[in-house]
């Protein structure tokens, strides 16, 4: 008999689920053979082309950035004194706080898509069709539902507490009854992470990636994210004694032969919301352009730059390119006030237009400069400093228009990386807060006459809150350690 499971998009139901189970459930309203890998790939396909043409508007949702408010709220780069303006409310005060209850929903969003993925990988193993197909289907799957896993890993784990990892699931909806949803130990994820990478790897070995399909299936993206898994893996609870150099060898991979763009150009064309997907980059695999509302500007409203972070690390005379990339002078027509008026922005995605509106976003990701700046990183920590050396004058040649210097000692040159890595990543996500959160940050900020305090690698906030709908149906979960949320 055929078995039938679901496959169009349209057809897929997440909305209105209330726990990890249920964002990871997969039931079919409509349903179609799947019994074969042709019927199989044009499901993954259908998911796939959502995420290409507009990430924020797929269902389930793009496991990729989109709404990041809450996160780059939460570094350095930005100004949040306009919040407390007029009446400063309480949930403003809790973004300024690193409280930002609105963090809890990127559980859903990491956890629906690998529901999905669990469909495809389990259909994928026994459905008939060839072997080429299978491989560059599943390995697109284990790739993304890899990524899926690390990420909610990196937000929900509380980085020095190897218990508190999260639940793993890897079943499909027939045997749901039988899936625990207590939460793995980080270790325990980690080695779910990287076997997924594996399956994927392998596969690449015999089949090369479909580039009018494939978004994740390729040695780009493969070797970047296995470099990107190992660096933020070294230094946590689940630390192992080989992350470091596990992390130098699939960077190796992606920087030997490969120069970074020094063009201020072609780094302008990379980060142009105007570019969209058709741009293909060595420095960027995959670029997801987000619409509408989605724009730079509705992200990142009520917050300016700040002023004092650009001119302590882009300084003028320093001729780093990225600061004109990065920061410009906005001219556009105020409705407010009736006039046009100059305003400074952090124009990264040129996605400011004459009137002061903007419209899209632009997440480039597996960035080569990051694979650069974590295989520099892993040399000073393995005690390599004329490799890293070696690697940070790369990177650095590539940056500057002036003579630069390159530290000797292991403490000047770690910062001196850890400083490149705040300058690449201004206003790119989550990889500034991330950094916070592995290096143990302690920071304060005053904002409307009160002081906030971030505390170090003791501190709650650096693991978001799990959704109080998932503590209400899942007997098995239990919130992060701190986290009292408002019902």
């Amino acid at each position: 008999m055929k078995k039938y499971r679901m496959v169009i998009w349209g057809m897929l139901v997440f909305l209105g689920m209330t726990s990890c189970d249920k964002y990871l459930d997969v039931t079919p309203k409509n349903v179609i053979s799947m019994d074969d890998m042709e019927s199989i790939k044009q499901s993954l396909a259908s998911f796939l082309r959502n995420i290409r043409d507009d990430g924020w508007s797929s269902l389930p949702s793009s496991p990729f950035q989109g709404n990041t408010y809450g996160i780059v709220a939460y570094t350095e780069e930005w100004d949040l004194s306009q919040l407390a303006e007029n009446d400063f409310t309480d949930d403003e005060k809790r973004i300024c706080d690193w409280r930002n209850e609105s963090n809890q929903s990127l559980w859903g969003k990491y956890y629906s898509p690998i529901g999905f993925l669990n469909l495809i990988i389990h259909e994928a193993k026994t459905a008939e069709g060839d072997k080429t197909m299978r491989d560059y289907v599943m390995g697109e799957a284990y790739a993304m539902r890899a990524y899926c896993f690390f990420k909610l890993l990196q937000y929900f784990a509380p980085y020095k507490d190897n218990e508190l990892g999260i639940p793993v699931c890897l079943e499909t909806y027939e045997d749901f009854e039988s899936v625990t949803l207590e939460r793995s130990t980080q270790k325990e994820v980690y080695r779910q992470i990287l076997s997924d990478l594996k399956e994927a790897e392998m596969r690449l070995q015999s089949t090369p990636t479909r580039e009018s399909y494939n978004l994740m299936y390729c040695e780009e993206v493969i070797n970047r994210l296995y470099a990107q898994v190992y660096h933020f893996k070294a230094m946590s609870a689940a630390a192992e004694e080989e992350d470091w150099k596990n992390a130098i060898v699939y960077a190796e991979r992606e920087t030997n032969g490969k120069e970074l763009e020094s063009n201020p150009e072609e780094l302008k064309a990379l980060f142009n919301v105007g570019e969209g997907y058709s741009l293909k980059s060595q420095e960027s695999p995959l670029r997801v352009k987000y619409g509408g509302s989605m724009g730079f500007g509705t992200l990142f409203s009520n917050k300016k730059p700040n002023e004092t972070f650009r001119q302590a690390y882009f300084p003028e005379e320093n001729g780093d390119i990225r600061e004109k990339l990065y920061y410009q002078i906005v001219e556009y027509f105020d409705w407010g006030s009736f006039q046009t008026v100059k305003d400074l922005k952090i124009n990264k995605y040129s996605s400011y237009d004459g009137w002061g509106g903007d419209y899209y976003y632009l997440f480039c990701a597996f960035r080569l400069a990051e694979t650069f700046l974590i295989q520099a990183e892993a040399y000073v920590r393995t005690e390599q400093l004329e490799k890293a050396q070696t690697i940070l004058r790369r990177f650095k040649e590539a940056r500057y228009t002036e003579a630069f210097q390159i530290p000797n000692t292991k403490e000047a040159l770690l910062d001196e990386i850890l400083w490149e890595r705040q300058k690449e990543f201004v206003a790119e996500g989550d990889v500034r807060w991330l950094d916070m959160k592995r290096l143990g940050v302690k920071t304060e900020r005053t904002i409307g006459g009160e002081t906030f305090k971030l505390n170090g690698y003791e501190d709650y906030r650096y693991a978001f809150p799990i959704p109080l709908s998932e503590i209400n149906n899942n007997k098995y979960i239990e919130q992060n350690p701190g986290w009292i949320l408002n019902d």
